[in-house]
């Protein structure tokens, strides 16, 4: 009989300021280790530092009650039922909502602020999923090679869509579609959206802020994730991609990626703690590099109606 078959997350987070924007009002953090991998995206709205605090708040909201917290080791996280999971994300979403909410009441330069939040917690070949606003999480599934949109855009114009009043194309060129009707900050209470995702080998997820989705469609970003075997080349990619066309703001991306490890002993790790991914830096700065080659012939279709890629 050959190795038992175990599994490892390959991540990588980066972000960029865009071509546009003077700050990154997107926040992003990403802790993993092994076969645990807990993701973060927020993006600020409410200009300069508001929007920067704003979803900083959201970040920071996250590590405090997950990455920082007594469940952030082995012991807790191979035990903890998928509802306490999900109950700890919302908690921690409403807390930062709370906490912009009270801000921008006690400083009125700060009024308008707020942040869409994407949160992920992966547990090997399952993942959890909190959620407000237009940021996106996407798989990525490589057998099939198709990508999927696991995430709902709290927008007015995608409201619209799901009502059948819109197409897709005519979302696209809305002057509206980027006006949400839920976000943190927007008052004081706000339902938080759960979603659950079973991974494969090889498969991706994907979580951005909608600079990356403003000039990258969803056909694209899973043949990305597909082309590059390491999750920090693709992430690079996309980044390149969308302020190669004009990067109109802030541009942030997580990839998480399950590969076979066939070496792996679980009881070599049983110590093993979330730690903090440190973002590439150097592409927070304007794109200065040679631009992203042209894309290889398309190898995968795309159904507009779904953003699902079908072989």
């Amino acid at each position: 009989m050959g190795a038992e078959r175990y599994i490892r997350l390959v991540c990588s987070a980066r972000t960029s300021v865009g071509q546009v924007r003077d700050n990154n009002e997107d926040s992003l953090r990403l802790w993993s280790d092994a076969e645990f991998a807990l993701a973060v995206v927020a993006d600020g709205m409410g200009g300069a530092a508001a929007g920067e605090e704003a979803s900083g708040l959201a970040v920071q909201a996250v590590e405090d009650a997950l990455a920082q917290s007594e469940y952030a080791n082995r012991a807790h996280l191979e035990t903890l039922t998928d509802e306490f999971i999900t109950i700890k994300m919302q908690e921690a979403i409403k807390l930062a909502n709370l906490n912009i909410v009270q801000l921008a009441a006690n400083n009125p330069d700060k009024r308008g602020m707020g942040t869409t939040v994407t949160l992920a917690l992966v547990r090997g070949t399952h993942a959890l999923l909190a959620h407000v606003g237009d940021s996106r999480a996407y798989h990525v599934e490589a057998r099939a090679r198709r990508i999927t949109q696991v995430t709902a855009d709290h927008s007015f114009v995608e409201a619209l869509v799901a009502a059948g009043h819109l197409t897709h194309e005519q979302a696209e060129e809305h002057p509206m579609k980027n006006v949400l009707y839920r976000a943190l900050g927007q008052s004081e209470e706000v339902e938080v959206d759960i979603y659950s995702l079973q991974l494969e080998i090889s498969d991706r997820m994907i979580l951005c802020s909608d600079g990356l989705t403003r000039h990258v469609k969803p056909a694209e970003i899973g043949e990305i994730a597909l082309r590059f075997p390491n999750p920090a080349d693709a992430s690079l990619a996309m980044i390149d991609l969308a302020n190669q066309r004009g990067g109109e703001d802030n541009v942030s991306v997580i990839i998480v990626k399950v590969e076979a490890d066939e070496t792996n002993d679980p009881n070599d790790i049983s110590t093993v703690e979330l730690r903090p991914v440190s973002l590439k830096e150097e592409d927070t700065m304007r794109l200065k590099t040679k631009p992203l080659d042209g894309l290889p012939k398309s190898i995968l279709s795309t159904d507009d109606a779904d953003s699902t890629l079908k072989p």
